[in-house]
Formats: structure tokens, C-alpha cells, sequence
């Protein structure tokens, strides 16, 4: 197994996780994935293609974008109780 689909395969899951949220941020903020993406510098394919997981978010993408969105890490990742269960341990 190559090292980068070793890492994806132990967070798939948590992965997947992250880009329904932000799909659930952007259609709870009435955007499209065109305007999003017009506004982080990427075409509207490139955008869908991060939200579908076919682009890697990266930490600072994900960062940037959480900040388009008035989104803070705290609140993005209220409702994820295996990072919950990690932080208490």
C-alpha cells in the first residue's frame, strides 16, 4: 500500500465527515459551490471536486475556507465525537 493511501484509508471516514460538513455550511449559507469557489480562487469544478474528495483539503485550504465561511475550528468540529473522545484522552 503506498504511504499516501495508507494515511487516507485510517481516516476515511473522519475525512468524509469534513467535506459534508462544510457541504452542509455552504448550502445552510446559501452559496453555490461556483460562488465559493470564484471567491477562494478556484474554478467551480475545482471546488466540487474538493467537496466530492477527488482534491485533497489541505490544513490550510480547510482553514482558509472555515474563515470564508465565519466559521471557527472550535464550532466546525462541535459535532465530531471522535475528536471529542481524542481530546479527552
Amino acid at each position: 500500500m503506498k504511504k499516501k493511501d495508507f494515511f487516507t484509508y485510517f481516516v476515511k471516514d473522519e475525512y468524509e465527515a469534513i467535506l459534508k460538513n462544510l457541504i452542509s455550511i455552504r448550502k445552510e449559507k446559501g452559496l453555490t459551490q461556483y460562488e465559493v469557489g470564484k471567491r477562494l480562487g478556484l474554478s467551480d469544478n475545482a471546488y466540487s471536486k474538493l467537496e466530492n474528495g477527488y482534491i485533497k483539503l489541505s490544513v490550510p485550504r480547510l482553514l482558509f475556507i472555515l474563515k470564508f465561511f465565519d466559521i471557527n475550528l472550535k464550532d466546525f468540529f462541535k459535532d465530531f465525537e471522535d475528536f471529542k473522545d481524542f481530546k479527552e484522552k
